[in-house]
């Protein structure tokens, strides 16, 4: 059951800090995306992609979304950072501000870095997870499960 999963998982994090290799085959996507440092999917006995979670999105062209809180007025700043290359696309969401990032042409961590070089001060800024069912579907669109 659950419980017995949960013992599982902490046993596995666990030999992964011991530095121990560890193969999991598994169709519970979300669990692996937690845990696997490196991941590769099998098809029809050949092997359509592997890598870790964050190459495999940057290859796949994979869109993420990061949430941004600021200090002050947002508007003048939603207009900046859609002027950013590799932005899909931006939205304010109550305190917040949803920016679509395509990570083959802006990392995460470089959109910190411009968003810090226009001068305004960050309050939250946080990165939606990579999700292993997104990637999953994208390299097994058109083919039958």
């Amino acid at each position: 059951g659950p419980r017995d999963r949960i013992g599982v998982q902490e046993l596995l994090v666990a030999l992964k800090e011991m530095g121990k290799t560890i193969i999991i085959s598994s169709h519970i996507l979300h669990e692996l995306s937690q845990l696997c440092t490196s991941i590769g999917i099998i098809e029809a006995g050949q092997f359509v992609t592997q890598g870790s979670l964050d190459h495999i999105y940057k290859r796949l062209e994979l869109s993420r979304v990061v949430h941004v809180q600021i200090v002050g007025e947002m508007n003048g700043i939603c207009q900046k950072i859609e002027s950013f290359e590799g932005v899909k696309s931006v939205s304010v969401q109550a305190d917040r501000i949803a920016i679509q990032l395509q990570e083959d042409q802006l990392a995460v961590e470089d959109l910190h870095a411009r968003l810090a070089a226009t001068g305004v001060k960050i309050r939250m800024f946080q990165a939606e997870a990579m999700d292993m069912e997104t990637v999953f579907m994208k390299l097994t669109e058109g083919k039958t499960a």
